[in-house]
């Protein structure tokens, strides 16, 4: 039997956790208050004896709690020990998270599922705000949903959207953890149905690939279930068939923008109808809808008729902070006009408002147009290909980040850098190498395990690795799919992202890691010494 002290405990736990659940993607300063509550509750509930025995018999909690202490232990190797205690800091959570709820009385299903639920709740709210920002409700035009992510990073965003999405599916068709009424269900359904649309409208190539991947999976899960063979096999042809067809139509993409006009440079015409000379620039190669960009340029034309459309003057900057000039220019050039005065004066209104707003590409006013995607996507490529600069350009940015994280491993091997200085590690590696990268492009590694090398070397990345996957494999929880779908988007944006060496990436991975694989009371996976100690 619990005493009031330990119910009062208790409580304030379970609440704790759901305090987290919703702050994550809302509030970063209410994250860290609902940790320190945690935290607190934790210390003065005292029972360490109970606490120490789930230890020892619970290793797994040590292992994934111990990549912190090779942050610490790799202070050795620090120069800017500052830096090194803020980046042990912001890993903190890593420690305290595993720990707490490692060794505290477990909670039932339905306990767990009311804080997914909460987490999903607040996930729903982020994502209706943001959509409110992105459509201009605020009177502040906004073009980016980058910009319109006012709580926490978007690529963070992103991941939570997804574990909302596969959690919110799990509790429709799985009753494993959750079974929901009929009115529960169905707004279930309308908030899942939305999710995915936002996560459309987001246009975040980690969070979409994720979500693709991921969603693949699990409906070639859910057709191995179907008893009927026929249908079984049908859908399965039908699932296998979606992945050349799509590999098909990105090709046709690419191959419709590489079909470029052929142009012959004597036959190029000279003069605008204003009689006002060309310039042809027949070396630069970009081209933007099967067109070069850099012909048939008449810049004092273009210059003064537009200082006539726009109430931002082609001298300075669009709303993204690049210059006007180019922004039209490529604009145009999508539209197959030529760039002189007539060609100002066919652009609507609205495509006048776009180029404000730093839209370079017809294309890509769009909002909801995957082909937009595609196409940017490709475009940046090319650029890349024909060794123009890639600074600002989320894909092939990274191309430079991982090349100069690579060679940063090449130089140290065994030992790494050490915590707390990979940005000075990466702020030298771009000078010496001349780094074509702008300086407030260049960053680190955007990958967590080539940070994880870069820090500690093979052998501490060897030890990360082994304490991220080794406590799954103990707690058996790669049959628990509720677990599973979150680990995967977890690993996932490890290649893609460094997920860790932020507050909000590093709790929300240790969130979600500790909650799912620790949580819950009673697990099959667990010894009777643990489950013992829990009672106790």
């Amino acid at each position: 039997m619990f005493n009031h002290r330990i119910i009062n405990h208790l409580n304030i736990y379970y609440l704790g956790l759901i305090l987290v659940a919703v702050s994550l993607p809302l509030s970063k300063f209410a994250l860290s208050v609902s940790i320190f509550i945690l935290l607190g509750n934790w210390i003065l509930e005292g029972e360490f004896r109970r606490k120490i025995n789930i230890l020892k018999n619970r290793g797994s909690v040590l292992i994934i709690s111990s990549i912190v202490f090779i942050h610490i232990i790799w202070l050795f190797n620090t120069s800017d020990i500052q830096s090194g205690l803020h980046d042990i800091q912001i890993k903190s959570s890593l420690l305290a998270l595993p720990l707490i709820i490692g060794t505290s009385r477990g909670l039932d299903k339905k306990q767990i599922s009311m804080i997914l639920l909460f987490f999903i709740a607040a996930v729903t709210v982020a994502s209706l705000i943001i959509a409110f920002i992105f459509f201009g409700f605020t009177g502040v035009a906004v073009d980016s949903i980058k910009d319109a992510s006012v709580f926490i990073s978007h690529i963070r965003f992103s991941l939570m959207v997804n574990v909302a999405i596969f959690i919110l599916a799990l509790f429709v068709f799985d009753n494993s953890y959750f079974n929901p009424s009929g009115i529960a269900k169905i707004i279930f359904i309308i908030t899942l149905f939305w999710l995915i649309i936002f996560l459309g409208l987001f246009q975040t190539l980690t969070g979409i690939v994720i979500f693709t991947v991921i969603g693949y999976f699990m409906i070639m899960r859910s057709v191995f279930l179907i008893k009927n063979l026929i249908i079984r096999y049908l859908l399965f042809v039908l699932l296998i068939g979606i992945v050349p067809a799509s590999l098909v139509l990105i090709y046709g993409e690419v191959v419709k923008y590489y079909d470029v006009e052929e142009v012959i440079p004597g036959s190029l015409a000279l003069y605008t109808s204003n009689n006002n000379i060309y310039h042809h620039d027949l070396i630069r190669k970009e081209i933007e809808n099967g067109k070069y960009v850099w012909i048939y340029v008449c810049e004092d034309e273009i210059r003064e008729e537009w200082n006539k459309r726009s109430e931002l003057n082609y001298s300075g900057y669009d709303l993204k902070g690049q210059e006007i000039k180019y922004t039209l220019v490529r604009f145009l050039t999508s539209k197959g006009l030529r760039k002189d005065s007539a060609a100002i004066w066919k652009l609507s209104d609205n495509d006048v408002h776009n180029i404000e707003k730093g839209i370079a590409n017809y294309i890509y006013s769009d909002k909801f147009s995957a082909k937009a995607l595609i196409y940017r996507i490709i475009w940046e490529f090319d650029r890349y290909r024909k060794g123009l600069n890639p600074s600002g350009h989320s894909l092939t940015q990274r191309i430079e980040y991982w090349k100069t994280g690579l060679e940063l491993i090449r130089k140290n091997f065994w030992l790494g850098v050490g915590t707390g200085d990979l940005q000075m590690a990466f702020d030298k590696q771009y000078e010496d190498d001349n780094s074509v990268l702008e300086p407030d492009w260049r960053l680190r590694a955007h990958n967590q395990f080539l940070s994880f090398f870069i820090a500690f070397g093979v052998f501490g990345f060897l030890y990360c690795t082994f304490a991220l996957f080794a406590p799954v494999v103990l707690e058996k929880k790669y049959y628990d799919l509720f677990f599973m779908i979150f680990f995967i988007i977890g690993v996932l944006s490890f290649l893609n992202e460094d997920t860790l060496e932020t507050h909000v990436g590093a709790t929300f991975f240790a969130f979600f890691y500790a909650l799912l694989l620790f949580g819950l009371k009673n697990q099959s996976a667990v010894g009777k010494g643990v489950r013992q100690a829990n009672i106790k």
